[in-house]
């Protein structure tokens, strides 16, 4: 009735050695500021185009093809491109629509200063 007990060591089980994918090492440099920069390119152009740039030479120095930069930076850039060309237009309208009203000269008929009634 007695049982007997074997002592187990680490070498015996296979679980120590598996490998989920889940360790290995796949970031290459630049890779977070990439995928950051494109996210940041739909809302703030300015940073964005900075942080794909970077990202994009850090991961060219390393030998690898960043995507995530290459995106962010062509993304920023064309919205900035964009809504410059709005605020622009922008301008050139309210420019003309005020140019069409004339000259209000509603100062010019109180007449001069101190001399109003």
């Amino acid at each position: 009735m007695a049982e007997k007990k074997e002592a187990v060591t680490a070498t015996d089980h296979v679980a120590n050695t598996v490998d989920t994918g889940l360790t290995a090492s796949t970031e290459y440099p630049g890779q977070t500021m990439g995928i950051v920069a494109l996210v940041l390119s739909f809302f703030t152009q300015v940073p964005a185009l900075i942080l794909g740039i970077i990202a994009w030479v850090w991961s060219n120095k390393a030998g690898v093809n960043n995507v995530p930069a290459k995106v962010a930076v062509a993304v920023s850039s064309v919205l900035m491109v964009l809504g410059i060309l709005a605020v622009v237009g922008w301008i050139v309208l309210v420019a003309s629509t005020v140019g069409e009203f004339g000259d209000f000269d509603m100062w010019g008929e109180m007449g001069p200063r101190g001399l109003r009634s």
